[in-house]
């Protein structure tokens, strides 16, 4: 689940909030009368000290706010627990919405327009699954320090020999084994990118040209939207046509290459802004109003929903990401270990994903081939011929004589 999601989940409950502070770990859980939950601060100062970063922090905070929330409304305490209160608190999540002002939508519901489905009203698996995951370190962190419960009630995937995964031997086949119990099952879904006519449509739609350098970056770099829209102007390099991103989980800068109408479309942009905001220092995107602020996550989604709304479409910012992937992954002389590099993916199998069939490359050859079927059930004398599956040589051995053809 986003960040907005989240924001909206926790506007509905007064109870309890996330806040954000001036030190380290940036971020604490307040209880109903406004004071800092004990437990949660120990934790995030722990987890904070471990090279998470802020945005990592925030979102266990969330998360563990969603915990302590089904607590106090059950009347639980928190280093009392069972395994049978985190099986309810799953059970909860399953069933509630996280806009309960708003009716549920239909399900399944896609969009006609770019045949995604909607985000439903329901808390995913995956963030389900993400919750069970900070409740389990959560606990683990306070077993061991002896301030918790002696056993953590958060149930951990079964294993022949104690512990799953312990003594794997590196040479062999990693297998996942069973889940564990409560946790949920995940669909396997294809990368969510946008085809090259709807592309077309929507970068019709955007009306300056600050929307385009910033769609045209989006879309020729793959860089994730948070980390695009932190660029600053020495951060853009023309002459190598590449930019540089600080990334999301490392915090490492990396430079990765763009498109030159992105570049463009880019010099396009500046010359309509004053001549401070165009030095190195400055935040590369402003807003259009004056007076100028720097374009923040959720301005550039705003810029996405009015296209949307005029498409009548359901593209995400993270879309263009999948696309400009795929996009690479389809052109033979751009490896699997480029893209992976360009992604920024730890891992190799998660770059992966992205040399799958798109649904709509898959629908159109599957269309072909069902025209070709029906014009040929029309017309077999014009019916393409089928070569035979046998080898020519195979069958001059068997039968003798010239090759069969």
């Amino acid at each position: 689940m986003d960040t907005q999601s989240q924001h909206s989940s926790d506007e509905v409950r007064p109870e309890g909030s996330a806040r954000e502070i001036p030190v380290a770990p940036y971020w604490q859980v307040l209880a109903p009368d406004d004071r800092p939950v004990p437990s949660v601060d120990q934790y995030l100062h722990d987890f904070w000290a471990r090279g998470m970063s802020s945005s990592s922090v925030e979102s266990y905070a969330r998360d563990l706010l969603r915990w302590f929330r089904f607590l106090w409304g059950s009347g639980k305490e928190w280093n009392r627990v069972t395994r049978d209160d985190v099986r309810d608190f799953v059970a909860s999540l399953r069933e509630a919405s996280k806009k309960p002002t708003r009716p549920r939508r239909p399900v399944p519901a896609v969009n006609e327009v770019s045949g995604k489905p909607y985000l439903s009203d329901l808390y995913s698996p995956r963030t389900i699954n993400h919750n069970l995951s900070v409740l389990s370190a959560f606990y683990e962190f306070h077993r061991r320090a002896l301030t918790g419960p002696l056993r953590n009630p958060v149930p951990e995937r079964a294993a022949r020999d104690g512990r799953f995964g312990a003594h794997h031997n590196p040479e062999n086949e990693y297998r996942q084994g069973p889940r564990a119990d409560y946790r949920q099952k995940v669909p396997v879904q294809a990368p969510r990118s946008i085809p090259d006519k709807a592309f077309e449509d929507l970068f019709t739609q955007l009306g300056t040209n600050r929307d385009r350098a910033l769609v045209a970056f989006y879309v020729s770099s793959a860089a994730r939207p948070s980390e695009l829209v932190g660029l600053t102007n020495g951060m853009v390099d023309v002459g190598q046509q590449c930019i540089s991103v600080v990334r999301k989980g490392s915090g490492a800068v990396q430079r990765i290459p763009a498109s030159h109408e992105a570049f463009r479309w880019f010099r396009l942009y500046q010359e309509s802004l004053p001549e401070e905001l165009t030095r190195p220092g400055a935040r590369a995107w402003w807003t259009l109003r004056k007076p100028y602020r720097p374009l923040n996550y959720e301005a550039a989604r705003g810029i996405l929903r009015r296209v949307n709304s005029a498409l009548g479409a359901n593209w995400t910012l993270h879309d263009f990401r999948h696309t400009a992937a795929i996009r690479m992954a389809r052109d033979p002389n751009v490896s699997l270990t480029d893209i992976q590099t360009v992604l920024g993916h730890v891992h190799i199998t998660t770059t992966e994903a992205y040399l799958r069939l798109r649904d709509d490359e898959v629908i159109e050859r599957v269309n072909q081939h069902l025209v070709l079927r029906a014009a040929a059930n029309r017309n077999p004398e014009t019916a393409p011929e089928q070569p035979s599956p046998y080898s020519a040589a195979d069958m001059t051995e068997l039968f003798g004589g010239t090759p069969w053809q």
